[in-house]
């Protein structure tokens, strides 16, 4: 294991050393170059730069799969170590912000409902736990989840429908998930580079909220789309939870 992280790390500081000699030779012969060849070489350079930026990434990402792996074993069984969220769903469970469905089992791929991600939301921030009555006529007092919805909705994270409803066993949407994420962790926009999705225009609820925390590294995508209408599962958002935390 330990040779392993030596390799990687070693590669990465090859890496590293080569992108910086290529950029001081790009900086010698900008003195006499012309303005169209050192704007090319310019974009060359920062191209590579985002590639190996990427590069780094994925071998961070891989070095905290492998730390967490050996500072703990396999908490739920549809969790495997080579689920691609193992690592977020592992870290928020040991710190007591996500728990199973039973039977050993997380349920990855389940929609996470606006109940359980208040709940989750709360547990982040540790907040207490709220003591007024609900004031959502689907949310009795009695709900196993009434005060958490409660206290999420006082600190600002959530809000109700019309008629005073909350909607509790609804399933989040992407969009809304990335409002709350925004909201909850106070994220500003950023002059990260955004492309944006194929899916995402400025008339998407929720656009600039989505915009806002993939400039932030929470969402990344797919193939360039976000499935704003797609309901959250439970891996979705314990990854999004698990990096926003990682920035709070």
């Amino acid at each position: 294991m330990k040779k392993w992280i030596l390799s990687v790390v070693s590669v990465s500081m090859l890496l590293l050393a080569a992108c910086e000699q290529e950029h001081a030779g790009a900086s010698e012969e900008q003195e006499i170059a012309t303005a169209p060849w050192t704007e090319q070489q310019l974009a060359d350079t920062n191209s590579r730069l985002n590639e190996i930026d990427k590069k780094m990434q994925q071998l961070e990402q891989q070095l905290a799969k492998i730390k967490t792996a050996a500072d703990s074993p396999q908490v739920f069984k549809d969790v495997p170590i080579n689920h691609w969220a193992y690592v977020h769903v592992v870290r928020l469970y040991h710190q007591n912000i996500v728990g199973g469905v039973g039977n050993g089992l997380f349920a990855p791929d389940q929609a996470i409902t606006r109940a359980q991600a208040a709940a989750m939301l709360v547990r982040a921030f540790q907040l207490p736990l709220s003591n007024k009555p609900s004031i959502f006529a689907d949310v009795p007092n009695s709900h196993p989840f009434a005060r958490e919805i409660m206290t999420a909705y006082e600190a600002g994270f959530v809000g109700g429908y019309p008629n005073s409803r909350f909607a509790p066993k609804e399933s989040m949407k992407r969009k809304h998930m990335a409002m709350i994420i925004q909201r909850a962790f106070r994220l500003q926009a950023t002059s990260a580079p955004y492309a944006g999705y194929k899916d995402v225009n400025e008339r998407t609820q929720g656009a600039l909220e989505i915009r806002i925390i993939s400039q932030h590294g929470i969402a990344q995508g797919s193939n360039g789309y976000f499935f704003p209408e797609r309901p959250t599962t439970r891996a979705d958002f314990a990854t999004f939870m698990d990096r926003a935390l990682q920035i709070k």
